[in-house]
């Protein structure tokens, strides 16, 4: 696990969907699905529902995973100042 993984997982769950987030972020969606594929296999659990017909949605432990990695961004942006 890398912190771009962690990036690109956060970026996705921003947009809602791998197709906005590669248009928006510039990097191809099946880039995308490869990093998230390896961060869900690195950390055992899966991260989105992509079942949804209106984009995707974070599982349980993918919500509790994007709010950490919030809190550290925030916390590392207080450190900085």
């Amino acid at each position: 696990m890398n912190w771009k993984k962690l990036e690109t997982f956060k970026n996705i769950s921003s947009f809602k969907s791998f197709n906005h987030a590669s248009k928006i972020l510039n990097k191809s969606q099946s880039s995308f699905s490869r990093d998230i594929m390896s961060l869900e296999k690195d950390l055992g659990f899966k991260l989105f529902d992509r079942h949804m017909k209106n984009g995707i949605k974070l599982t349980p432990k993918g919500n509790e995973l994007l709010k950490l990695i919030k809190n550290f961004d925030d916390n590392l942006n207080i450190f900085l100042k």
